[in-house]
């Protein structure tokens, strides 16, 4: 169940509501404690490193581009998961799981029952909990940030000022559906299920958007960039980038011409977009790169230049760091 927050006259923040008397009291008592004091978390962000022991399957192994989804099942009474630059759409196929999460100085938290799913936005910290005596088995879905909003602008630019808000314990037939179809082809373990999975992920991110979102205005309150500002930014950054142009993007001078600092810029950049603008602009230099392979024939080296990158040695690192395989592979199995 979810309780509508008036944020005087714009579009609602969900946030949960839990029922006290359904949540066990050693859960309740973790979970004061949890607010009160910092989670010590390791420097590792990715949970297939964290608890490689419950990995069942993940689609590392199969290059898929717009979408990353693992399959785990452990014993943990619980599981701790520091801040990801990746939405994550959890959906539990056992017993119930008490889930927290925490997003720029506020809790989420309430049960998710078998099949309900839970939204973490990037850069949220949470965790899970069960006392069951059964495994637990949840399957983690991973989508970029803007990978979102482009997936989505495609078909409706009025979106482009949405930004996901962490829910926790709700049902949706069309999540789960997409996230069964999912697994469906991991376990069916065929290089073909990329371009499905990635026409799934297409889907996915329309659902996230249209139905589970709220205007970004919200967060300028909480150290966000204004929108006006942010279109800038953006603007500035990509028109650098579709003149080809090698080298680092002059990030002070657009800093100076949406008249912010430096600091500020970057600080509220993050906030805004859920990645730093250096970050971003790895991002739009790798997609560039990814088109370029799918529409030319040009050689490795020659793509990386015109993306922008330095050499091809350093195209190759962020192109792994980001797309989970080299380029060269992700050519072949184009």
């Amino acid at each position: 169940m979810l309780q509508t927050v008036n944020t005087g006259g714009q579009t609602s923040w969900p946030t949960p509501i839990v029922n006290p008397g359904s949540i066990p009291e050693k859960w309740r008592q973790n979970i004061r404690g949890r607010r009160e004091t910092d989670l010590r978390l390791p420097s590792v962000k990715d949970v297939a490193l964290l608890y490689p022991e419950a990995v069942v399957v993940s689609s590392d192994a199969f290059a898929w581009q717009d979408i990353r989804v693992v399959h785990l099942r452990h014993s943990l009474n619980e599981m701790v998961v520091p801040a990801s630059d990746n939405h994550c759409l959890v959906l539990n196929l056992s017993a119930p799981l008490y889930l927290h999460a925490s997003l720029r100085k506020r809790n989420f938290e309430g049960k998710v029952r078998a099949g309900e799913v839970a939204i973490i936005p990037a850069g949220a910290t949470w965790s899970c909990q069960s006392h069951s005596l059964h495994a637990c088995n949840t399957l983690l879905l991973f989508l970029r940030p803007l990978y979102v909003r482009s997936a989505v602008e495609e078909f409706d630019s009025s979106y482009k000022e949405l930004v996901l808000t962490p829910q926790i314990g709700f049902r949706s037939k069309h999540i789960r559906h997409i996230a069964m179809s999912l697994l469906g082809e991991l376990n069916e373990a065929n290089v073909e299920g990329r371009l499905y999975a990635d026409s799934l992920a297409t889907g996915l991110a329309m659902q996230l958007i249209r139905r589970y979102s709220s205007l970004r205005d919200v967060q300028i309150g909480h150290g966000g960039m204004a929108p006006h500002r942010l279109r800038k930014a953006i603007g500035l950054i990509d028109q650098h980038l579709a003149r080809e142009e090698e080298g680092r993007v002059a990030l002070r001078a657009v800093a100076k011409q949406v008249q912010m600092s430096y600091f500020h810029f970057s600080r509220a950049f993050k906030q805004s977009m859920g990645m730093t603008p250096t970050n971003y602009i790895a991002e739009r230099r790798i997609e560039r790169a990814k088109k370029l392979m799918q529409e030319t024939e040009s050689p490795i080296a020659e793509i990386a230049l015109r993306s922008g990158f330095s050499s091809q040695s350093h195209f190759t690192t962020s192109f792994r760091r980001l797309v989970g395989v080299t380029p060269r592979s992700f050519r072949k199995g184009m």
